[in-house]
């Protein structure tokens, strides 16, 4: 499934999910955050997100936007994951991933695409960031593309 990050920001109910997992670890590793690591953006990580925001001239609002993203190190340049000999095809179309190493195909997995209101975006992306078993909607795996507004995702149902 490709699944589009948002801007993290407070909600009701709170937002949750890979994306602030990695902000969370982040924040922890840079000394801003010390709050548990479970993948919930509450208050704690809008205090933490603030105070990072603010010692690095940064808009001090709690939200994790574009900026910030690329400011706490989550940015394509920052985290980009060296994958070859392997590589990753979707078929829109076929609603199907390709595996590839060595540029021969290995397996296929089937995933959902965008809906009209939030196309797939075509384009050469890399993976910067795996997790494993991220919780919530997201599946088994989660794979973090290198798209500049703080991220793109495919997420896979089973284990493989």
């Amino acid at each position: 499934m490709i699944y589009y990050s948002r801007f993290l920001r407070i909600m009701d109910p709170f937002l949750s999910g890979p994306d602030v997992l990695n902000v969370q670890q982040k924040l922890a590793e840079l000394g801003y955050y010390d709050g548990p690591t479970d993948s919930i953006y509450d208050c704690e990580v809008v205090d933490a997100v603030t105070r990072f925001q603010q010692e690095n001239q940064l808009t001090a609002d709690g939200v994790v936007g574009p900026d910030t993203w690329n400011a706490i190190g989550l940015s394509r340049e920052a985290q980009e994951v060296t994958t070859a000999p392997y590589s990753i095809t979707v078929d829109i179309e076929k609603k199907e991933m390709a595996v590839y190493e060595n540029q021969q195909g290995v397996a296929t997995y089937p995933v959902a695409v965008g809906k009209p209101t939030t196309p797939t975006p075509l384009g050469d992306w890399k993976i910067i960031q795996k997790t494993l078993n991220p919780g919530g909607p997201f599946g088994a795996r989660w794979m973090r593309l290198n798209i500049e507004w703080g991220g793109l995702g495919l997420e896979h149902k089973y284990k493989y």
